[in-house]
């Protein structure tokens, strides 16, 4: 009699449990193995997922993309061939003021303001890599620094450079293609290594 009366006050307590549902605005007592089954609806994963690169990037978030900028350094030029080959890294991001490096060092005239140079150039834009522009393999192209010309920051990229040397430039935007040359490229920053063959 004993087992059988506690038989049936399991049973009832079992009965009571499974009758009663707590609500969300009730707390419960019970422990989380006598919780019911039930599961409430899924929240919007949006609603509660941390915020993407972009967006925390756009919001001051992402303090590591924006102090990694490349330096010169960091981009590779192979000038063994008849034409140079750029090779852009994917783990930094564009300087955001110009960078030079001298890739070899000329013995002749420096250029200055209202030098002209002949030169022969390679224009890469950074987003891809593709090649905008080439001369070299052709013939050099007259630049007389502080003339207009279609890439704003000609005069600055090749101010200094002596004749007979290569120097790599990197050109953020506002000095790149200017938005009036309807060039595909304005906007976007520019990569270019520069043979000076001539100055005057």
């Amino acid at each position: 009699m004993r087992n059988a009366g506690k038989i049936m006050i399991v049973a009832a307590v079992a009965t009571a449990l499974a009758a009663c549902s707590p609500s969300r605005e009730e707390p419960t007592d019970l422990s989380p193995s006598e919780q019911p089954t039930h599961t409430p609806a899924p929240v919007s994963i949006s609603e509660s997922a941390p915020p993407s690169a972009e967006h925390a990037a756009g919001q001051g978030g992402n303090h590591a993309e924006q102090a990694a900028e490349c330096t010169a350094d960091d981009i590779t030029v192979d000038t063994s061939g008849s034409q140079p080959r750029v090779t852009i890294p994917r783990d930094c991001a564009a300087p955001g003021d110009i960078v030079t490096k001298e890739l070899e060092q000329g013995s002749g005239a420096a250029a200055a303001a209202g030098s002209t140079v002949e030169v022969n150039y390679q224009v890469v834009g950074w987003s891809d890599g593709a090649v905008a522009e080439n001369t070299f393999g052709d013939q050099p192209e007259r630049v007389t620094l502080g003339e207009p010309r279609d890439i704003e920051g000609w005069a600055q990229g090749l101010e200094g450079i002596r004749q007979g040397g290569t120097r790599l430039i990197v050109l953020p935007p506002d000095l790149g293609y200017s938005a009036q040359g309807g060039n595909p490229l304005a906007g976007e920053s520019l990569v270019i290594v520069a043979e000076a063959v001539r100055v005057a």
